[in-house]
């Protein structure tokens, strides 16, 4: 058919979500956020991606207690191909919800959340 398959876009923000967490420092040792695991995922797709688009993404990120939300905006040109949403927590080594550490929180409070966009 020649359109991106629907599952493409989960690992499409994967993808994206981790290149953010390594320019933000989050993925360089031990003891930061490597072990951010899914909770939930929504996906609204909007238009059909095709083989040669090249797809933008816009990606925002906020903090509730425990949990990182992460939105992303997928377009191709002016048109919103797919609006996603990924909940996570962060696991320690026993695979038990711990909190956010403090030096995350203080970055995310600078992250901007414009609106939410699912």
């Amino acid at each position: 058919m020649g359109i991106v398959h629907h599952s493409n876009y989960l690992r499409f923000c994967e993808e994206a979500r981790v290149d953010w967490c390594k320019k933000k420092g989050l993925l360089d040792s031990e003891d930061k956020v490597f072990s951010l695991a899914v909770l939930e995922t929504r996906v609204k797709h909007v238009k059909p991606a095709k083989y040669s688009d090249v797809v933008r993404f816009a990606m925002q990120v906020k903090t509730e207690g425990v949990r990182m939300f992460f939105q992303y905006k997928l377009s191709v040109g002016n048109h919103i191909v797919c609006l996603v949403e990924t909940v996570h927590c962060n696991l320690d080594k026993n695979l038990k919800v711990q909190r956010l550490g403090s030096d995350l929180i203080k970055m995310l409070e600078k992250e901007i959340w414009t609106e939410t966009w699912l």
